[in-house]
Parts: C-alpha cells; structure tokens; sequence
C-alpha cells in the first residue's frame, strides 16, 4: 500500500468513528487554557495511529493527543496527525470538523490528506502530483486554487487562538483587512480553512497560531493546487511556523501590506 493509500485509509476511518459518535453525549475535559478534548479525539486517533504503525513501523508519528515537538531536520518520514480538527465544533455540535494527516521528510510535506467525514469530502495531495478532492465515492477533481485578481473581491478565512496576546494581533490584521476584502469567514478548522483555498472556496485564509498537525497535511493541499504560503512578514513559510498566510497568489502582497505585520516587505 503507497503512502497516500494509508493516509487516506486512516482518516477514512478515524472519520467513521467521529460520524457514528456524532449524535452521542460528549465527554468533554480542558487539557489546557481554552483547550479541550473529546473521547472522540482520542478514539479518532488511536485507529489513525494502528493504521499507520502496522504500514509503516519504522516511520515517526507526531499527534496532537501525545504532544511532542516537530523537528523540521529530523530525516526521518514523520506522520503528523490530527485526529478532530474543529474539536470545539465537535463538542458543541457544530459541524465542521476534518481529520488531517501529513507525512513529512526532513521539514518537506510529501502526503497530505483531510477529511470532511460528515461530508464525505476528501482533499488529498501527494508532492508534484497536484490536489484532488473526492465526494464520497465519485471520481476524484483537480483542485486549482481561484483566479479572484484583488483583495477587494476576495473571500478571507480566518480563525482564532487560545492566547490573548495572539488573538490581538488577529483582530488588529481584521480590522484592516476587514474593511480591504469582499468578505470573511471563520469556521473553527484550520484544516478545513486552509483546505477550502485549494478549490478556490476560499481565495485567501490567516491564521497565527498554527501546530504542526493543524497544517502539515492541508498545507500541502493549497500548495499542489497553487497555493502561495507565507509568513505574515512575507517570508517563505515553513512546518513547523505557527504563522501562515495562503492566498491564490495574485494579491499576496496586497493582503500581507493590507494586514500590516510585515517586515521584510518590499
């Protein structure tokens, strides 16, 4: 079985598990300051983990419910696992909620896969292989990012943090940039976020306080589909950077000068 297939076998079936608890009671309980998990979570994620170590025991797993640190020079093939992105969703019965996993080599994303299980929507990339999404079982689509030329036309997404110092810097790049675009959106799931500018649904998304298992699947998504990621400062992004910026790539600059935390813009 390839790579890909695994990813997406995993969250196939970690998302069976969320959709069938989905009408259940929660278990709720804090694991940090404005931080929370579900039983859901955990059982999610221990289906994606037996999955991927019976494919591949000697490949490293990073998953959000184990902690740990991305190291972005380790060399060897690391899943990255979130198992319920949206966990505030979930809990509340909001639904919009993804499964995400990436495999990383030596800080390059090669798979990346997110899963809409009450959707039946799978976004997958594989690197130099382009984006697809998957509506239940029809054929696959080629995801490419949208053609919106300017900010004043475009559809931003953007989402939230636990910590208040970053949330100021949210709201301080809001109050300009939402005054600059067409509109905007926040949903609760970065996976999702980042996803929805591969088929152009979104044409620009933010968010500033990002974990590797948030980003390293969906990441790779919006890049195949043609995706232009950076910093908020205009650098390249990074794994392993918690502050992203994905736009379709025709108003980049526009959106970064817009939002007025950068510094190494021409």
């Amino acid at each position: 079985m390839s790579e890909l297939n695994s990813a997406l076998a995993a969250a196939r079936e970690a998302g069976a598990i969320l959709r069938e608890r989905w009408p259940a009671e929660r278990e709720v309980r804090v694991k940090g300051y404005r931080d929370i998990v579900t039983e859901a979570d955990v059982a999610a994620q221990s289906a994606i983990l037996a999955r991927l170590k019976a494919d591949y025991p000697d490949h490293e797993i990073l998953a959000e419910e184990g902690g740990g640190d991305y190291r972005a020079d380790d060399p060897r093939p690391t899943w990255i696992v979130d198992p319920l992105d949206g966990t505030t969703n979930y809990a509340r019965r909001i639904p919009m909620f993804a499964v995400a996993i990436g495999l990383a080599v030596g800080g390059e994303v090669r798979v990346g896969v997110v899963y809409d299980p009450l959707r039946d929507m799978t976004f997958y990339a594989e690197r130099g292989g382009g984006a697809y999404l998957a509506r239940g079982g029809g054929e696959p689509e080629r995801l490419r990012v949208s053609e919106t030329k300017t900010l004043a036309e475009a559809v931003v997404g953007v989402d939230w943090s636990h910590a208040n110092d970053v949330r100021r810097e949210v709201l301080s790049a809001l109050s300009r940039v939402g005054l600059a675009c067409g509109t905007m959106r926040g949903i609760g799931s970065a996976a999702l976020g980042i996803a929805f500018v591969a088929p152009g649904w979104f044409d620009a998304y933010y968010h500033f306080a990002l974990k590797p298992w948030d980003v390293a699947g969906p990441s790779l998504i919006a890049s195949e589909a043609g995706g232009t990621l950076t910093t908020p400062d205009g650098l390249p992004w990074q794994l392993g950077q918690s502050r992203l910026v994905i736009t379709n790539g025709r108003f980049q600059s526009e959106l970064l000068k817009v939002m007025g935390l950068h510094a190494h813009l021409a």
